[in-house]
């Protein structure tokens, strides 16, 4: 096998291991998914849904709250009551998960109310969350 065959043998098994089914890189950390989320300040997520009226435009508002102990994310979510005028709902801060005594993301915004979204794909622009059995697509 010459050089190039290896070289383009190794570059095709660090390209297929780079990423795992999650839709997220491997190694990602906690603080950076949190950092993506809120843009290392705030960012409003729109839920992507065919809209048929004012009424069905549902945001997520998140924003990285920083304290001396630890980071979380505020979520609330932004959406039109029947007059259509924007109304906002406090859902509650969220924490990355990672695995205990590591800061290597699992899979999931633990809420401070005991509930967990999962995140099934994230990156700067695009959102995927399963909160209870419904998978929600959020674009930036």
């Amino acid at each position: 096998m010459g050089i190039f065959a290896r070289f383009r043998a190794i570059w095709l098994f660090l390209l297929l291991t780079a990423c795992d089914n999650d839709f997220f890189p491997a190694g990602i950390y906690d603080y950076q998914v949190e950092r993506l989320l809120t843009a290392g300040d705030s960012k409003v997520w729109s839920q992507v849904i065919p809209s048929q009226s004012c009424q069905d435009s549902v945001r997520l508002f998140l924003e990285l709250v920083s304290s001396s102990s630890d980071d979380s994310v505020a979520i609330s979510e932004i959406f039109r009551g029947p007059s259509c005028d924007p109304d906002t709902n406090l859902i509650g801060n969220a924490d990355a998960s990672s695995f205990e005594g590591a800061i290597i993301f699992t899979d999931s915004l633990n809420l401070s109310d005991g509930d967990f979204w999962i995140i099934e794909e994230i990156t700067s622009n695009i959102l995927r969350v399963r909160r209870g059995g419904e998978v929600l697509n959020y674009v930036f």
